[in-house]
């Protein structure tokens, strides 16, 4: 940090109002606002929220600006008003809405609205309902309206072409069309279809059958019983749309869902769209270069993604539910502006239902589609499909894990780590990964112990685990959801204590700490009693507390952390294996006259391997450098005379 950085941050009013962050060269690079400016910018610098992502914002930093505001609303406006002006790289930055498609109901001077496709959105040009995720859907979305309620779709120029001719189009007569360009619909009869129309795309489709069956009930008294018929056609139509429509929520609300999914920098959102209880649509929106961590994050999403709504006047929420925590403040001054600018009282919660496990695992399919990371062709496809099923399954079991544990969010990534030695020699450490409920060898890593030679489990443990923050620290291995370790409470105590560790020194901030448990197999008491067998079973348990974790009959929870136990298992014990052969195939080596450590690196380096020296010929080993006619006898004998004998 430059000195006159570290004097503008003791100087930094406690009042409420909007940072600037600039690079040294002068580019702002980040805008944010604070109820209290001098606590929100100092976190940043404090350590508290060094996590790696947001260290990298942090590096860039050269100077700071800050403008004071009346109040939280004043701040939240200027700031939306500046990440428009200097377009910061650091935030999150919104695809404009223009670029998806809107349904629109056009007012015309022939007093007969028209319903169009539209990618241009016109504050006050008639009304617009989306913006839709696909042109597909919008399409599909005319067709369905135009099947029920037989609008007109045409420009009033041809609309005034076919009143002069008194002869309706193709879309009158294949029953598209109710043609008001030769009066056979009247103005208020066509003005109660485009109400229809508005309820029915703003997903109120039991609102529109109690008006439409109320109109039923008129037109019987009447003795009207041709419009009665029609009418009564439409709301079969309706019905037929609402039994297609998944239901999510039994309380027929209007929610936004938030799901997200991330890797390094990039970042895909998903906004998944509920309509009285039932998915009307989703939005995605993916972003590069994301250097926040995940409550400011999605906080600045929240932020961009609502005021651009309220500026095209669509369509706000009862509630919206995010899958991680945002400071209370933000929360406030975003449900304060909605408020004053929509009327509507929004509530903001940290919700996990069915509907978020849905937003969560689009976001995670997007995310690999967008990114690049995925595979294509036929057989890409193929493989998608087989393993949809059971990466449904997988989400599930993860999403009831986060509720038995009680953490903040889906367990999306899990480490463990396992230690494999014997007395102390050729100790080894491993971390296996489960990622969305598979595991992921491209994330396994494994530690040769270093510190220790005598049997201390604890110690090595410590010094794996402390490799592994170091790593994330350092930004080199991002955490996980959750970290687990194997050997119950007195490994759980390890991890806390270098938890503990990097949090004291402010190399990982807090909040970015992920999940800490511990796994171990007990005696099964009651069910030795009851079997009359000796049987272990597998207790998961959590730090600050004594008792372990009650899965009740959710056990398919606690087998996907035993596999991922059993995977670390394998692995230490692999590389164990490997470190013990290599290690004892070297000594022998050594043990050989005139062998060193020099002509044994020789060796390896000129012939490959340890097997390749064992059948190599005298003068093939006499022409690696260092070793002379005797010594290459000597080494020839040495393995020559083991065969002969073993023979």
């Amino acid at each position: 940090m430059n000195e006159n950085l570290a004097v503008k941050l003791k100087n930094i009013s406690q009042a409420p109002g909007v940072y600037i962050m600039k690079n040294i060269n002068g580019d702002v690079i980040y805008v944010g606002k604070a109820k209290n400016l001098k606590k929100r910018v100092s976190q940043y610098f404090s350590g508290k929220n060094a996590g790696v992502k947001t260290g990298h914002l942090v590096s860039k930093i050269y100077d700071i600006e800050t403008i004071i505001s009346g109040n939280e609303l004043e701040a939240f406006l200027l700031e939306n008003t500046l990440i428009k002006q200097y377009k910061p790289k650091y935030n999150i930055s919104l695809k404009d809405d223009k670029s998806y498609p809107y349904i629109k109901i056009a007012g015309t001077k022939t007093g007969f609205p028209y319903i169009i496709k539209t990618r241009n959105f016109k504050k006050g040009d008639g009304e617009y309902f989306g913006p839709y995720s696909s042109a597909f859907a919008v399409n599909e979305t005319i067709k369905t309206v135009n099947r029920i309620f037989k609008m007109r779709t045409c420009t009033d120029n041809k609309f005034n072409s076919y009143a002069v001719k008194k002869n309706p189009c193709l879309y009158y007569q294949i029953n598209r069309c109710s043609a008001p360009c030769c009066g056979y619909i009247d103005i208020e009869t066509y003005k109660k279809s485009i109400d229809g129309i508005k309820l029915l795309l703003s997903g109120k489709n039991k609102q529109l059958i109690k008006v439409m069956k109320r109109s039923i009930d008129g037109y019987v008294k009447e003795l009207n019983f041709e419009a009665a018929i029609k009418l009564r056609d439409k709301i079969n139509a309706i019905m037929t749309i609402n039994e297609k429509q998944a239901v999510v929520l039994k309380e027929e609300k209007d929610i936004d869902v938030i799901g997200f999914y991330s890797q390094n920098d990039k970042l895909d959102i998903v906004v998944l769209i509920i309509r009285n209880g039932r998915v009307t649509g989703t939005k995605d929106f993916f972003f590069k270069n994301i250097y926040l961590n995940d409550g400011e994050m999605i906080s600045a999403f929240l932020n961009r993604y609502y005021v651009k709504n309220l500026e095209a006047n669509a369509d706000i929420p009862d509630e919206i539910f995010i899958p991680v925590k945002i400071e209370d403040e933000d929360k406030k001054s975003l449900a304060g502006y909605i408020k004053q600018f929509s009327s509507k009282k929004v509530k903001i919660l940290n919700k996990y239902e069915t509907v978020t496990t849905m937003a969560l695992e689009n976001a995670k399919k997007n995310f690999f589609e967008k990114a690049g990371d995925g595979k294509t062709g036929k057989n890409a496809e193929g493989a998608k499909s087989a393993g949809k099923a059971n990466n449904a399954i997988n989400i599930k079991r993860l999403s009831t894990l986060k509720d038995i544990l009680r953490l903040n969010k889906i367990p999306l990534i899990i480490e463990c780590f396992d230690i494999s030695n014997i007395s102390g020699t050729y100790a080894v450490a491993s971390k296996a990964v489960f990622k969305n409920g598979e595991k992921d060898t491209s994330l396994y890593r494994r530690y040769r112990i270093k510190s220790k030679n005598t049997p201390d489990d604890y110690a090595m443990m410590y010094e794996a685990l402390s490799r592994r923050f170091n790593n994330a620290a350092d930004g080199k291995d991002p955490l996980p959801d959750v970290v687990m370790v194997d050997g119950g409470k007195g490994q759980l105590n390890v991890l806390v204590r270098v938890v503990k560790d990097f949090t004291e020194s402010g190399r990982i901030s807090a909040e970015n700490i992920p999940a800490l448990i511990a796994i171990a197999k007990v005696k099964d008491a009651e069910w030795d009693k009851k079997n009359n067998e000796n049987n272990e079973i597998d207790k998961i348990y959590l730090p600050n507390r004594k008792n372990e974790v009650s899965f009740g009959k959710n056990r398919e929870e606690v087998f996907l952390l035993m596999r991922l136990r059993d995977e670390a298992h394998r692995f230490a014990v692999s590389y164990f294996s490997k470190i013990k052969t290599k290690s004892l195939v070297t000594s022998e080596l050594l043990n050989i006259d005139g062998v060193g450590k020099m002509i044994y690196g020789n060796l390896i380096k000129s012939l490959g391997s340890v097997e390749n020296i064992k059948k190599a010929a005298i003068d093939e080993l006499a022409a690696v450098k260092g070793v002379n006619n005797k010594t290459a006898k000597n080494i020839y004998d040495y393995f020559h005379s083991r065969l002969i004998a073993k023979n």
